[in-house]
């Protein structure tokens, strides 16, 4: 029996995709078993992140979109990105994929997006400098497009006629902007429906972001109840808070090391860590949750705090074997989510 899912958090599983030493197929199959004990449990949604890998490396997928679709009939959670890379997309394209994915699902797709970094963005030949008036004017596509409406006019993009089949939802799917930058939460309040943060996004970053969002939101007079501030955070779950830091640290590293080759990984002043330092110890539930369940509940109360109202949980990462995010899974749900039930 899938559990009532009424919670003061939104709680999802953010998973990687992708494995250099396991097929794909494999993989989903592998990970229908884990959200079958999230739907079990009350979890809300799964995600699935977009990259464009130029070399082997576990983690996000070039085409989400396909990832979720594979899996609309295989699970009854809802389905996002956490996060396509909006300026490399094709709006108008991605308007009909995500309408023709909201279909597969009966309703059940929330797009999330991103601007990605300068150098992916240039292998696809979109000038960075172009980056936030291509992300606005997708936004404003989007909406327009799944609102039903005939044609777009813009500086980038442009086209005529309506978008068909639309998608399942009432004004097409939510969209959650994901930024670190102000601006991104001016877009994600009056172009879009919510903001997420991303994986290596620090507490005080997730705190100032959330603030703006929440500011913005009331100025016009939108309740709380009408708006999502959501983040992703890496979590390993263990009995004790020695074994969750013993056995998940070498998993919890790996994504650490990703994003600290990148400078992402950043002290509570916004200063770079060095990708050579033991970036685990240096860091703690500002960027990721590992302990007890009764650490785990206190961490997620730290975002609570803040205005966070939904948490999607990377509970799979590198080589990690299935039964280990299985664990953590289960304890989430029979000794973390209970403590936020409406």
């Amino acid at each position: 029996m899938v559990r009532q899912n009424r919670m003061s958090i939104r709680f999802g599983l953010a998973l990687d995709f992708w494995s250099p030493s396991k097929p794909l197929d494999k993989l989903l199959d592998d990970y229908v078993r884990l959200l079958s004990i999230a739907e079990r449990y009350g979890f809300h949604s799964v995600w699935a992140g977009e990259n464009r890998p130029v070399a082997p490396e576990s983690g996000h997928v070039p085409s989400p979109l396909l990832i979720l679709a594979a899996l609309a009939t295989r699970t009854t959670l809802r389905l996002g990105t956490a996060v396509t890379l909006l300026p490399v997309w094709q709006p108008l394209r991605l308007a009909y994929d995500g309408a023709i994915l909201d279909q597969l699902s009966q309703g059940r797709f929330t797009l999330g997006v991103g601007a990605g970094i300068a150098r992916t963005l240039q292998r696809y030949g979109v000038p960075p400098a172009e980056t936030a008036s291509r992300m606005d004017e997708s936004l404003a596509l989007l909406k327009r497009a799944w609102s039903g409406a005939d044609g777009f006019q813009g500086k980038h993009f442009s086209y005529e006629g309506k978008v068909y089949p639309g998608p399942v939802q009432p004004g097409g799917p939510p969209i959650l902007v994901g930024s670190s930058v102000a601006r991104g939460v001016q877009r994600a309040v009056d172009l879009a429906d919510g903001w997420i943060g991303a994986t290596q996004f620090h507490h005080r970053l997730i705190k100032l972001q959330a603030e703006r969002y929440w500011d913005r939101m009331a100025a016009q007079g939108k309740g709380r109840e009408t708006g999502t501030v959501a983040i992703n955070r890496t979590c390993f779950v263990a009995e004790s808070d020695q074994a969750a830091r013993k056995q998940g640290k070498p998993y919890v590293s790996q994504v650490l090391g990703f994003y600290g080759r990148m400078g992402a990984i950043t002290d509570n002043q916004g200063n770079a860590l060095d990708p050579n330092d033991d970036l685990f110890e240096l860091v703690g539930p500002e960027i990721y949750l590992v302990g007890s369940p009764a650490t785990c509940v206190t961490s997620i109360r730290m975002y609570e705090a803040i205005g966070v109202n939904q948490i999607n949980l990377r509970v799979t990462m590198g080589d990690m074997p299935l039964e280990v995010a299985e664990r953590t899974v289960t304890l989430l749900g029979e000794e973390v989510l209970p403590h936020f039930r409406a």
